[in-house]
């Protein structure tokens, strides 16, 4: 990790300050004489941008994750967790926060402020700076921290993309400006999209094809999210083209064969020698809950023989399956695109525009690097009944705990022969998520910053 500079601690001690509940509603609440500390150079903005503690740790997309399919909690282990939104979100319950402040949302918005921080200060340091370079990779590192924020709030608080809705349904708060008098106001689903775009397009501009350090954003960090966030807005050929562009920067993937699946953690620590990771993220979840998942069986049973993601990602405890490969290296899970997802979009993408060769051709390139050697058997149009159907199984075989899940089962959702149903039994309760409960794949804002904003709740 990088160092973090001494600016840190002065404007993150005034900022935090002001977010004791890290929303741009509680700001209100502040008395006006309150001022933040501007950062007066690049190296002070750059140091911001810098504090890794803040900007590589999610606390949104685990949110999303705990109403999957991937896991499952018995009874005991779910009546003990003691975090209302981990336990009630398991269930996709009415009531998530039961009156507590929401930790995604909070942490969210914080970035989003510092970003636009950074942004505004660089509008004022660019006329007069020397140094093009860093100027540049700081507007851009800005610039892809907001969006990343966006498209993370777009994936939990509002309505999956749909192009003849998203001009009328509601999105998030799309907050381009530090001034916390701003009023709250919800954008439109296809406005919150409109912004993830334009602000990765720019940022694509500014930054280095690769970072040194793998907690600072690159070109192919940008394009793998570009990729990302079209497929989400089922913008086939435009998703490929940032797939195209990712993998001409770096395309090498990792031959599982010689990962070393006996550690607790295979893959190398904070995804420095990963070379499918572009960025070092971290998405938070507290150890109570992750000690208490159990790995789908239906899942597990998917796996073929031969196929090594199985001694990769998982490992037994207390004669259960549990999750281990997290492309971390750690603990924690990464919810970055890596490069694995990255051809898995472009193999989707083709063949949802008829290149069934091409799709093909990429699921079976990623596909043997995660089989023992010779034993993987190429997928071909003779062998296989259902590309498409074949592609959405291996995303969910080799992203699970990557926070794509939970987006897959949005988007697929109105697509009848890949929606999915999802059943809980705890005790002698039933709980059903079906494709057909809309209301129920979005969360709820926060009570408390609907309460200080006065913006529309969604329906729950």
């Amino acid at each position: 990790m990088k160092k973090i500079y001494s600016i840190l601690y002065c404007v993150g001690f005034c900022v935090l300050s002001l977010l004791m509940n890290a929303c741009y509603g509680d700001f209100l609440e502040i008395e006006p004489n309150r001022k933040l500390a501007v950062p007066s150079t690049l190296k002070d903005l750059d140091a911001l941008m810098d504090n890794t503690t803040l900007l590589n740790a999610n606390a949104l997309l685990i949110m999303g994750e705990l109403g999957t399919d991937d896991y499952y909690l018995n009874e005991t282990d779910w009546n003990s967790l003691t975090n209302p939104y981990q336990k009630n979100g398991y269930v996709w319950a009415k009531d998530i926060y039961e009156g507590q402040q929401c930790p995604g949302w909070n942490n969210a918005y914080q970035k989003i402020l510092y970003a636009n921080m950074v942004l505004e200060s660089m509008t004022k340091l660019e006329r007069n700076s020397k140094n093009e370079v860093q100027s540049n990779r700081i507007k851009g590192t800005a610039l892809f921290w907001r969006a990343w924020q966006f498209f993370q709030l777009a994936q939990i608080f509002c309505d999956d993309y749909q192009k003849q809705t998203a001009k009328q349904k509601m999105g998030i708060p799309i907050r381009l400006a530090s001034d916390i008098n701003q009023p709250n106001v919800r954008g439109t689903i296809e406005d919150t999209y409109s912004q993830i775009v334009q602000d990765l397009s720019e940022a694509v501009s500014l930054l280095p094809a690769i970072s040194e350090e793998k907690t600072r954003p690159s070109k192919q960090a940008t394009y793998a999210l570009l990729a990302r966030t079209y497929l989400q807005m089922k913008e086939y050929a435009l998703a490929k083209q940032q797939v195209e562009k990712c993998l001409s920067i770096s395309d090498v993937l990792i031959a599982y064969s010689e990962v070393n699946r006996s550690l607790n953690f295979p893959f190398p620590l904070y995804a420095r020698g990963n070379t499918e990771q572009p960025l070092l993220d971290a998405m938070i979840r507290t150890q109570t809950f992750a000690s208490f998942l159990k790995i789908d069986t239906t899942l597990l049973r998917s796996y073929e023989a031969g196929d090594l993601r199985v001694a990769t990602y998982f490992s037994t405890s207390n004669g259960y399956y549990v999750f281990k490969g997290t492309y971390n290296g750690y603990a924690t899970y990464n919810p970055f695109p890596a490069l694995d997802e990255v051809y898995l979009i472009r193999a989707e993408c083709n063949e949802r525009l008829g290149n069934h060769e091409d799709a093909l051709r990429d699921l079976n390139n990623l596909l043997i690097h995660r089989y023992q050697k010779g034993a993987y058997q190429a997928k071909t149009m003779e062998n296989t009944k259902n590309i498409l159907t074949e592609i959405l199984h291996e995303r969910r075989k080799s992203l699970i705990f990557r926070g794509v899940r939970w987006s897959d089962l949005r988007r697929l959702r109105t697509e009848a022969a890949y929606a999915k149903k999802i059943v809980r039994v705890l005790g002698n309760k039933r709980y059903e998520l079906t494709p057909e409960q809309e209301h129920l794949y979005t969360w709820p804002i926060p009570d408390n910053v609907i309460n200080l904003g006065g913006i529309p709740q969604n329906t729950r």
